[in-house]
């Protein structure tokens, strides 16, 4: 029987641990822009529906929705623009409907009680 030693490694030949995303710095890579508008489409919707009936949560819904598609889809950024528009529009609209009903109905209930 004869000794022998251990491989010895090879010179150059170490290379250090890279991470299989893709990312030169390491870590998680980002996640790629999304090629659908279904965020931006979804916050027009909830906007402009915001507008046609006062509910707060659809413009915040709505607003939502569609900043997270101006950031996450390019091909939808006219539509996302314009869900935060129609959103802010609606969400203004229902501060000034509301108060609008509220004193319609109290009124309303005042007059007919008699006590007018």
């Amino acid at each position: 029987m004869t000794y022998t030693p251990p491989e010895q490694p090879q010179q150059g030949g170490y290379q250090p641990y890279q991470p299989a995303t893709g990312n030169q710095y390491g870590g998680y890579a980002a996640a790629p822009a999304s090629t659908t508008k279904k965020l931006s489409m979804w916050g027009l919707i909830l906007g402009i529906s915001s507008i046609i009936i006062p509910i707060f949560l659809n413009a915040i819904a709505g607003g939502v929705l569609s900043g997270i598609g101006l950031a996450k889809e390019p091909q939808g950024k006219t539509l996302a623009i314009w869900g935060i528009v129609t959103s802010v529009l609606g969400f203004i609209w229902g501060f000034i409907f509301w108060p609008i009903v509220v004193f319609g109905l109290l009124f309303a209930a005042v007059a007919e009680s008699g006590a007018y």
